[in-house]
């Protein structure tokens, strides 16, 4: 989606996100399959006459399974984003919280290739500003991905998205944000071309 007061790259198809909720409801249904056999046959009253709890653990597995199932399909309906217009550049790089970045915070933009994979990295920089969304733990997860990689590329740099997430080519995406970018941000491709 793009316009001459905003831009926003276009998402790719959620397969990844599909192929972890799918193995995630396999994984539950054999979970709760098990323990239904395991206990369907329990007496829902005791010969004491208490109520039997073991009779009721089929219906909290399914429970738990629904609950846990939560994350799965909130990553398939909130993909990751991300946009940007003349104040600021707009992420989300998993399902939690969208973060709106002031280009004022914005030091920089750069495309990276760390472990075979291609990512977006924004650097913001240190000051009193806080204007806008701060990026806290929750909204760091693909960048505590990357600092398990044996390279240190990404180091010092606060957000990070995956660019499989998105559909289109990284010249074109990254000269889409260099457009509202402000001169003071420092937009850097370090990709090499495929």
């Amino acid at each position: 989606m793009a316009g001459p007061e905003r831009i926003e790259w276009r998402r790719s198809f959620p397969s990844r996100s599909l192929a972890t909720l799918a193995w995630y409801a396999l994984c539950a249904a054999l979970a709760c399959g098990l323990v239904r056999g395991l206990f369907a046959d329990e007496p829902e009253v005791l010969p004491s006459g208490a109520d039997n709890l073991l009779a009721d653990l089929p219906m909290w597995t399914v429970g738990l399974a629904t609950v846990g199932a939560t994350p799965f399909v909130l990553a398939v309906v909130r993909r990751p984003r991300v946009g940007a217009n003349h104040f600021a550049l707009t992420v989300r790089p998993g399902w939690i919280r969208t973060l709106v970045l002031p280009w004022s915070r914005v030091a920089q933009v750069a495309l990276m290739e760390i472990g075979g994979e291609r990512y977006l990295l924004v650097r913001l920089r240190a000051g009193l500003d806080r204007t806008g969304t701060n990026p806290v733990w929750l909204d760091q997860n693909v960048l505590r991905e990357l600092s398990k990689t044996p390279s240190e590329r990404a180091s010092g740099f606060d957000v990070a998205v995956r660019l499989r997430d998105f559909a289109g080519g990284p010249d074109g995406q990254l000269a889409a944000l260099a457009a509202f970018a402000p001169d003071q941000v420092l937009i850097a491709n370090h990709l090499s071309p495929r």
